[in-house]
């Protein structure tokens, strides 16, 4: 090792050396990203691995050393944690373990790689079996002299701080690292000194994390999207910073700008709909005012930590408990389905929309249920599609660009929900938002199906695109139980949406 100063040693070992050194008893702290190499990754460097190592079918034993990239390692104490480098050796330890079996590396005992999340663990089945397909391989008969070749640069310093500065500056400038991998460890660095506080949290984002990954529609989100499609934008639109974030933009609002109130371990509160000592004042019968509570005391639950979307995010645990309190809202509402007046509404806006309505949609959603609860939340749901439902008609396509146009030309409902004290003033903004003379210029071509007529929309005789006609004929259908022959036009849909919230 060359010794740059006291911060840092730089120099080069192999692999072999690297997981054979009994001095080093490398481990995976607990706060690192768990393991998500694809088969695909894997199946890239075996293929660079029989271009570098072999010619024609045969071992070139002269061939040089080939370069993994550089490691870093955090020297705590003599416990020697892997700060960066983690994917590239949990890959090559699982090689080892499948293709070198009870002589595996991995029975030395000086290496701790123990991932705790689900994700980790279904990766690293998955990639066993991808690589025991692999075991007849060339890579695989000869992965020993292959090991013996396989070179890293190795950073070891004992400043953590020093560590992550460096570790955020190399993945800055193109390894692809989600966001949320960054903000994980920025703020998991506030709990140093509370080892107990890091665990526990450090476990409990990557469960969230894992459950995320669960994508089986398009209606649902990574925690990256959610922080990048949801959070931010939500924080930042409802504000009219109408504009879509960078990687700096992103990490400005979730590591640099968040706050510091003192104690670690004390979060503080802001006022919100779940954290108020009262709804309202009553007169007794002695004419003395009291005030009705509303306190309700946390408990377990994720959704009901008192916190709201724009607040003030607060380093270390108030980070934590934002994403649970915000990825609970959000799986609540629309992986888990338990807001069940907007179901069917939810439904058609997953039919009718593409990602960038989707994802405005579902950010209005959370931030109004996050203040409102389910107050009038039927009406606001459908009021809102009416709302996007007008600008659809009235382009030809849906584009990234268009949710910041309609927020800009149509009337911005992130910042009114961000600014309203009652619930009707949301949803009487979002009438003024859609006046009816949207529909006025339109025409009617009627045909029947079978039993049923139908009804298509024309400009000067000529039917609108297919997109178009598809949004018209689906909302239709929805609300064809409050329709006649002589209300089907789009300028009656605000009576459509009065009758169909009528008990």
């Amino acid at each position: 090792m060359v010794e740059l100063d006291s911060i840092f040693e730089v120099g080069t070992l192999r692999i072999d050396d690297l997981f054979n050194n009994s001095d080093l008893n490398l481990s995976i702290p607990e706060y690192q990203r768990p393991y998500v190499w694809s088969e695909s990754q894997i199946e890239e460097m075996l293929l660079d691995w029989e271009t570098h190592f072999f010619y024609d079918g045969v071992l070139n034993s002269n061939a040089v050393e080939y370069y993994l990239g550089a490691i870093m390692i955090y020297d705590n104490d003599g416990a020697y944690e892997i700060i960066d480098g983690q994917q590239r050796l949990t890959t090559l330890l699982i090689m080892d373990y499948v293709w070198n079996l009870n002589q595996s590396v991995l029975d030395n005992g000086n290496l701790n790689f123990e991932y705790t999340s689900k994700l980790s663990f279904s990766t690293i089945k998955k990639n066993q079996n991808f690589l025991l397909s692999k075991k007849a391989s060339l890579s695989a008969k000869h992965f020993n002299e292959i090991v013996s070749k396989l070179v890293v640069s190795v950073i070891i310093t004992n400043s953590e701080d020093r560590a992550f500065v460096l570790f955020d500056s190399q993945n800055n400038r193109g390894i692809a690292l989600d966001e949320v991998d960054f903000f994980k460890s920025y703020h998991l660095r506030e709990l140093n000194a509370h080892e107990k506080h890091l665990k526990y949290f450090a476990k409990k984002f990557d469960a969230i994390n894992a459950l995320n990954q669960n994508n089986k529609g398009k209606h649902l989100k990574s925690l990256n999207k959610l922080f990048v499609e949801q959070l931010w934008t939500i924080r930042h639109w409802s504000k009219n910073q109408l504009y879509f974030p960078k990687r700096s933009s992103l990490l400005n609002a979730f590591q640099k700008n968040t706050v510091s109130f003192g104690k670690v371990d004390e979060i503080k509160l802001f006022p919100s709909f779940n954290n108020a000592l009262g709804t309202s004042l009553v007169y007794n019968e002695q004419m003395q005012p009291e005030l009705k509570s509303n306190i309700k005391l946390f408990g377990s639950e994720s959704i009901d930590i008192p916190f709201t979307i724009n607040q003030p995010i607060q380093k270390g645990i108030g980070f934590f408990l934002y994403t649970e309190k915000y990825t609970s809202i959000f799986n609540y509402i629309f992986r888990d389905n338990k807001v069940s007046e907007i179901n069917r509404i939810n439904s058609l806006i997953y039919s009718v929309f593409n990602s960038y309505f989707i994802n405005l949609y579902q950010a209005a959603i959370v931030q109004y249920y996050d203040k409102f609860n389910t107050e009038n939340i039927e009406e606001f749901a459908k009021r809102l599609e009416h709302y996007l439902g007008a600008y659809r008609m009235n382009r030809s396509s849906i584009v990234e660009q268009s949710p910041i146009v309609l927020l800009r030309d149509y009337g911005n409902i992130l910042m009114v929900i961000q600014q309203a004290y009652l619930s009707t003033e949301v949803i009487h903004a979002l009438k003024q938002f859609v006046p009816e003379y949207y529909y006025q210029k339109y025409g009617y071509r009627v045909e029947r199906d079978d039993d049923r007529i139908m009804y298509f929309v024309q400009n000067n005789n000529v039917d609108f695109t297919t997109a178009r006609q598809n949004y018209y004929r689906q909302v239709f259908y929805f609300y064809e139980e409050y329709i006649d022959k002589d209300n089907y036009q789009l300028t009656e849909k605000h009576n459509w949406i009065n009758e169909s919230i009528i008990k």
